[in-house]
C-alpha cells in the first residue's frame, strides 16, 4: 500500500490537506471521502484497510475548519465552500488517476455535501455512497437555539457552540470512542452560521431530489442516535428508487464503518460497486 499527503489553498487563502492510499497496481476505482462534522480523513482507515487490498485507491480530504486544514473550527461562511474544498480535491485526484472511475462517499455532514456536490457536478462521478445522512439529527442543542439559527447567523455568525456528537454513540466498539475521544485532531464546536447553512441545504436536497441521476448508495445505521434514519429515509422517498438503494443495519450506531460488523457494510459497499458503479 502506498500513501501520501499534499496541500493545497482553496478559496478564501485557506489551506486544505488531503491523503491518499493507493494499490501498488492500476486502481479498479476511486474513493473520495468526505467526513463529518468535526471528524477528519484520518479516522476511515477501515475503509482503507478493506478496499485497497482489493485494487481501490482511497483519498480522504480534511475539509476547511476541520482536521488538519486551516480555517476556523467548526465554521463556514456559506455550505458552497466545503463543495469547493471537494472539487478541488477531485480535480487532483482526476490528475493523478486519469481514466479511473470515482466514486464519491461523504458521511454524516460530509453525506450533505456528497448529495450537494454530486447534484452541481455529476458528470465525474461513477456514483455517490452517503453514509449515516444528517438529513436530521438528534444532537444535544436547546430547542430554542435551533428555533433562532437563522437570525442568530446573521448578527453571530461565528459564534461556537459544542456541536453536541456525543462519542458513546459513534459506534459500540469501546476501542473507537475512546480513540475518538483521544483524538486530537477532532474537535466539538459548531457556529451559528454552519448551523444555518446545514438547514438550507437539507431544504434544497430535499426539493431537488428530483434532479438526482447518479447510482447512489445509502447507508445507514438502525440504531443511530446522532443522525436519525429517519431523515435519510425523508430524502429517499424522494429520490429514483431505480438509481438508489438504501441499507440500514440493524442495531448499528451512527458510523457504520466503524462499528462491530463493519464487515458487513464493506462486503455491501462492494457488492453495490460490483453492480453499479
Amino acid at each position: 500500500m502506498l500513501s501520501q499527503d499534499g496541500r493545497f489553498t482553496a478559496k478564501g487563502g485557506i489551506e486544505i490537506f488531503y491523503q491518499s492510499w493507493q494499490p501498488e497496481a492500476q486502481p479498479r476505482a476511486v474513493f473520495l471521502i468526505v467526513h463529518g462534522l468535526g471528524d477528519h480523513s484520518g479516522r476511515y482507515r477501515h475503509y482503507v484497510d478493506y478496499f485497497v487490498p482489493k485494487g481501490y485507491a482511497v483519498y480522504g480530504v480534511d475539509l476547511r475548519g476541520h482536521g488538519r486544514s486551516g480555517g476556523r473550527r467548526g465554521h463556514v461562511n456559506r455550505f458552497g465552500e466545503y463543495v469547493d474544498d471537494v472539487r478541488q480535491t477531485y480535480d487532483r485526484v482526476f490528475h493523478s488517476e486519469p481514466g479511473v472511475k470515482v466514486i464519491l462517499l461523504g458521511h454524516s455532514l460530509g453525506a450533505l455535501i456528497a448529495l450537494s456536490y454530486a447534484l452541481r457536478y455529476p458528470d465525474g462521478l461513477a456514483g455517490v455512497i452517503s453514509s449515516g445522512t444528517a438529513m436530521r439529527d438528534a444532537l444535544d442543542v436547546p430547542g430554542w437555539l435551533r428555533s433562532m439559527t437563522g437570525t442568530l447567523a446573521k448578527i453571530a455568525p461565528k459564534v461556537a457552540l459544542n456541536n453536541g456528537v456525543k462519542a458513546e454513540y459513534l459506534s459500540h466498539d469501546p476501542a473507537v470512542v475512546r480513540a475518538y475521544e483521544a483524538d486530537r485532531l477532532v474537535h466539538h464546536v459548531g457556529t451559528i452560521r454552519l448551523g444555518a447553512e446545514v438547514d438550507l441545504v437539507r431544504a434544497e436536497l430535499l426539493s431537488r431530489a428530483g434532479a438526482w441521476k447518479l447510482p447512489l448508495l445509502m447507508l445507514h445505521g438502525g440504531d443511530d442516535r446522532i443522525c436519525p434514519p429517519s431523515g435519510a429515509q425523508l430524502l429517499y422517498d424522494r429520490l429514483d428508487h431505480s438509481l438508489v438503494e438504501f441499507r440500514q443495519y440493524v442495531g448499528m450506531y451512527h458510523e457504520v464503518h466503524n462499528e462491530v460488523g463493519k464487515e458487513a457494510v464493506f462486503n455491501d459497499v462492494e457488492a453495490w460497486l460490483l453492480r453499479r458503479a
